[in-house]
């Protein structure tokens, strides 16, 4: 049960950290310690791929001193070690959440448990300053496995616009796009023949690739002195053999929604 629950904590946070994030970061102009922590809730799908959301709670944090940061944002940590306004650099440890018998599709679930994966890598990231105080921000990173539940990696580029909108208000829109490795698309995609045994899913190989392509929107407003709101509205497409896969094409839906609503407190 404590294990189901930090699982959903960390779920919950997956997508909608980025803009409460940048937010803080337009507000840091010193070397001394500051940062942000955020509660809410979130809708995210069941699983990748899945029909099912669920309703998860919302936990995160960031923690800056000066340009460098610690930030834990959904089921990553990352840790920017350069004191620069323009380039971000350092490394990334990640959970890929599995598959248990609580999911919803009873198909699905009987393809068997699939055990969380612990993955590390490293990211990058450019920041440009468009017009005014609205900025860009060119992002990309990749983990690899190394728990042994998929022995794969995955790469995920991102394009961050940010808008301030007056003194308290400010709009952030994401794009995002991900590959992954034949060995991620094997475990979470494919159908073996005694997984048709098992669900009456159609046996299917996945092969890696494009694995989605995604948009957010978020708004974040400053109410106090240092405390504000956030809410976010997300959208991904599965691609390739992942929206092929039975999982997905039966079991589920490629088109993924996710959305979230929070208070956040800076200090």
């Amino acid at each position: 049960m404590k294990h189901n629950l930090i699982r959903s904590i960390l779920l919950g946070t997956l997508f909608f950290t980025p803009g409460i994030a940048l937010a803080q970061d337009q507000a840091e102009d010193s070397d001394d310690i500051s940062g942000y922590a955020t509660i809410g809730i979130a809708a995210l799908p069941d699983y990748e791929g899945a029909d099912d959301h669920r309703i998860l709670p919302l936990v995160d944090g960031k923690l800056f001193w000066g340009e460098r940061y610690i930030a834990v944002e959904g089921p990553a940590i990352r840790a920017n070690v350069l004191n620069s306004e323009t380039v971000e650099f350092g490394p990334i440890a990640s959970f890929t959440f599995g598959r248990d018998a609580e999911i919803e599709d009873q198909a699905v679930a009987r393809l068997g448990r699939i055990d969380d994966a612990y993955e590390v890598g490293l990211f990058g990231a450019v920041n440009f300053d468009v017009t005014g105080n609205d900025t860009l921000r060119i992002g990309l990173q990749g983990v690899q496995d190394v728990s042994d539940v998929h022995d794969g990696f995955v790469i995920t580029g991102s394009a961050t616009y940010t808008a301030p909108v007056g003194k308290r208000l400010t709009l952030m829109f994401d794009l995002g796009a991900s590959y992954a490795s034949d060995d991620y698309a094997e475990t979470y995609f494919s159908v073996t023949p005694a997984g048709t045994l098992a669900s009456g899913l159609a046996t299917f190989n996945a092969e890696g690739g494009l694995k989605d392509v995604g948009a957010q929107l978020t708004a974040t407003y400053l109410v106090g002195d240092n405390w504000g709101i956030a809410a976010n509205a997300g959208y991904r497409r599965l691609l390739g053999d992942f929206a092929d896969s039975p999982v997905v094409a039966v079991g589920g839906n490629p088109d993924q929604l996710s959305g979230g609503l929070g208070v956040f407190f800076t200090f």
